[in-house]
């Protein structure tokens, strides 16, 4: 490299701003089918699919249960326990939903409730709305903070979108609102 292009670089290096520790996945719109497998989807990788084999160490899996009343409600199933995957809950297995403004992390109530979850609020039919997560990073085994953007439809929430996610991958909170000064996985920024 001639020196005039070394340090070009070096300033252009120097100039480029810090990772930032927030991680998002935009513009997946993901459609969730109403089957008892749903969509597994991978909160670090990015990978989805409608087996669990599919989405290897996937983090959540929003599904149709066949054994509700009235069956195909919206349900959510986050994986082994031993994770600690799980959504906030505005009271015990209740999941809430969120919106720009609120915050996700260790002094959320979560819950990992699957079949016996309570997801009437999303249910009930939702426009973009959030639903707050922390899951197990595989690549540092911390828990991670985040949220799911999300659309679904009364009244059993299906037709059903995911339209992305975003997390603090240092196992800080995180805020949700507009993305700015992140990472983004998916190689674009809007």
């Amino acid at each position: 490299m001639n020196p005039q292009r070394a340090l070009l670089f070096a300033a252009l290096v120097a100039a480029a701003p810090a990772h930032a520790a927030e991680v998002c996945f935009n513009g997946q719109d993901l459609s969730i089918p109403a089957t008892t497998e749903g969509l597994y989807i991978n909160f670090l990788t990015g990978v989805h699919a409608e087996t669990e084999a599919g989405a290897p160490g996937f983090d959540f899996d929003p599904y149709a249960s066949a054994s509700t009343t009235p069956a195909d409600d919206l349900r959510f199933y986050w994986g082994s326990s031993a994770t600690g995957n799980a959504g906030v809950a505005s009271s015990g297995v209740t999941y809430a939903v969120l919106f720009t403004g609120s915050v996700v992390g260790p002094s959320n109530l979560f819950t990992r409730e699957g079949f016996s979850g309570n997801t009437s609020a999303w249910t009930s039919g939702v426009i973009r709305g959030y639903l707050g997560m922390r899951f197990r990073n595989e690549a540092t085994n911390a828990i991670n903070y985040g949220w799911v953007q999300m659309t679904t439809s009364a009244p059993q929430g299906f037709p059903m979108t995911v339209h992305g996610w975003c997390f603090e991958n240092t196992g800080e909170a995180i805020a949700i609102g507009p993305v700015s000064d992140v990472v983004f996985a998916n190689g674009f920024d809007s």
